[in-house]
């Protein structure tokens, strides 16, 4: 399960601010309080198993920055069960019940736990679908839940699925992607992942580097959409997921596009995380959890291989001032 979503602190309105430093009496933002769900869950398509993650809000002092939380200060401690019910035009079909899964690797971070709660359920979600979500916690007589419908994958146009398609980013020349978003999409990242081959004294090692775009946002269309890609900008990306090894001499092998694409909720979601704060959204991010905070949406993956670079992009990244030093040969193999 990929997924890197991350809660941001809430923003206190300057006139609020204001207010408060007018009073007489003393006031105490920090207050205890019952802590909130947080749920994450992108349904997969093309995954045999879903997942959900389910955590609670973490409320600190004043201190709280200095002082790192207890272990288990983002763990429900109490039973909860998870299930998710699959709709079709309204009419209710499968009911899909989710299990602990402690085969995940966590992740390592100021949160980090052994014990963070990951459930799993075996199924393939299907694109155009409902899906309602569940989280019942029986000591609270709490029902937490979300629903959302399973995006359709865009259709891309270019790059075309083509051997010979030659892919540039040359400065002054980016390169534009073009697709035909699914139905109910609402965002996307592109990725062109460069596959190369490193050779020294002591052998060969194959590895890559991605070269990615910042969420795409677009709700709702049925018109071509266009996205542009290179320049300096592919250039500094090398140089910066590439380490520079004396004694390398590196040749690129293929290139791969990866677009990613998320469900209309996940869009909403991303554009009010880039918003918050600003005089145009509320304060708050974008959630569709009812009696908790987090997102329910859908996720899905494109990918075309075997494309190539262009012979002008392979001598800039042999000879060029931010990725010379990385080793590569150019388009003559020199």
């Amino acid at each position: 399960m990929t997924m890197m979503i991350s809660i941001k602190r809430f923003l206190v309105p300057v006139f609020l601010a204001a207010a408060l430093a007018s009073c007489n009496e003393e006031v105490n933002l920090y207050t205890d309080g019952q802590p909130v769900p947080i749920i994450y869950s992108l349904l997969d398509p093309a995954s045999e198993v879903q997942y959900v993650r389910i955590g609670r809000s973490y409320l600190g002092g004043e201190d709280a920055m200095n002082q790192p939380p207890g272990v288990d200060s983002t763990v429900w401690k109490i039973p909860h069960e998870v299930y998710m019910e699959e709709y079709t035009d309204g009419l209710k079909g499968n009911t899909y019940r989710f299990e602990p899964d402690n085969n995940i690797k966590k992740d390592s971070g100021f949160f980090q736990v052994s014990n963070l709660r990951v459930y799993s359920s075996a199924f393939k979600p299907i694109a155009g679908k409902t899906y309602h979500l569940y989280v019942y916690f029986p000591d609270l007589n709490k029902m937490v839940s979300a629903k959302t419908i399973v995006h359709e994958s865009p259709e891309i146009v270019d790059p075309l699925p083509l051997s010979i398609r030659k892919i540039n980013f040359e400065p002054g020349q980016p390169y534009t992607i073009r697709w035909f978003p699914g139905v109910n999409s609402g965002v996307y990242q592109m990725i062109f992942r460069i596959y190369y081959r490193d050779s020294s004294a002591y052998g060969q090692e194959f590895n890559s580097a991605d070269y990615a775009s910042k969420g795409v946002y677009d709700l709702q269309t049925d018109q071509m959409l266009e996205y542009a890609m290179g320049g300096p900008a592919f250039f500094t990306a090398m140089a910066t997921e590439i380490p520079v090894i004396t004694g390398i001499v590196r040749e690129v092998v293929s290139v791969e596009f990866i677009m990613i694409s998320g469900g209309s909720d996940l869009g909403i979601h991303y554009r009010s995380g880039l918003e918050t704060g600003t005089n145009f959204t509320n304060l708050r991010e974008y959630s569709n959890i009812g009696n908790g905070i987090g997102i329910f949406s859908s996720r899905s993956e494109n990918r075309v291989p075997n494309l190539a670079l262009s012979g002008v992009t392979l001598d800039e990244l042999a000879r060029g001032e931010k990725t010379r030093a990385l080793g590569f040969k150019d388009s003559k193999g020199n």
